[in-house]
């Protein structure tokens, strides 16, 4: 059984949210740190025009339909049947749902927040290395991140460089998170049905990434006089 979400004092009022600035804006999210434990965090959908589509416009699909696309509720799902599967394991390298409560921003999306071990939100690899950090410093984490991923058959879409954070461990290792991106996103879902085509589609996954994260370059800072 996932876990529940127990965190909100009282379940019938909606958590309050508009006075806490999100530290996570998304195309389709917003992210907040749960005001009741700082180890949590909440994903409420956006509702601006200006929020990303998920699919393109040459799909037949109307736009209303695709515009109602709920990123928390197939994550719920996604993340909860992991649990079910792998149990306390999961923790390892992905966040665990504690299911949805109000806000008053709408449902939101309780989940882990990972942090680094002084107390800060831990950073994606892109806000990493664009900022100086040495992409190759992160290789065995990137590497112990694949393995999980492979032993374990979970699927994944694209590994982006921003949807992967880097905790900061007490011991001064790093380790991979994956925050966004969750499950597979075929129509027909062979790689859930057949293990070994899912093994097949996980390691296709990895291969590409961390050639892709190589092309990342700092920010160069121009100082105007």
């Amino acid at each position: 059984m996932a876990p529940q979400a127990t965190l909100h004092a009282n379940l019938s009022e909606p958590i309050i949210l508009p006075d806490r600035k999100p530290f996570g804006i998304g195309g389709r999210r917003l992210c907040f740190t749960h005001p009741d434990d700082k180890t949590k965090c909440v994903k409420v959908l956006r509702t601006d025009q200006q929020r990303t589509v998920r699919l393109k416009k040459k799909h037949f699909i109307p736009s209303h339909w695709r515009r109602k696309y709920d990123n928390n509720a197939h994550e719920m799902k996604i993340l909860e049947d992991l649990f079910r599967r792998l149990g306390p394991e999961m923790k390892q390298h992905f966040p665990v749902s504690y299911g949805m409560q109000s806000t008053d921003l709408g449902p939101g999306l309780v989940l882990d927040l990972i942090r680094d071990q002084d107390g800060g939100i831990s950073r994606s690899i892109r806000e990493m290395v664009t900022n100086g950090y040495p992409l190759e410093e992160l290789k065995s984490a990137f590497d112990e991140f694949s393995i999980f991923l492979f032993e374990n058959v979970v699927l994944t879409r694209n590994l982006h460089d921003h949807n992967l954070v880097v905790q900061h461990r007490e011991d001064g290792t790093w380790r991979l998170y994956l925050i966004d991106g969750f499950g597979d996103s075929a129509w027909l879902p062979l790689a859930r049905w057949f293990r070994p085509i899912g093994r097949s589609k996980v390691r296709s996954r990895i291969a590409v990434a961390w050639p892709k994260m190589e092309n990342l370059q700092p920010l160069v800072v121009s100082h105007q006089t």
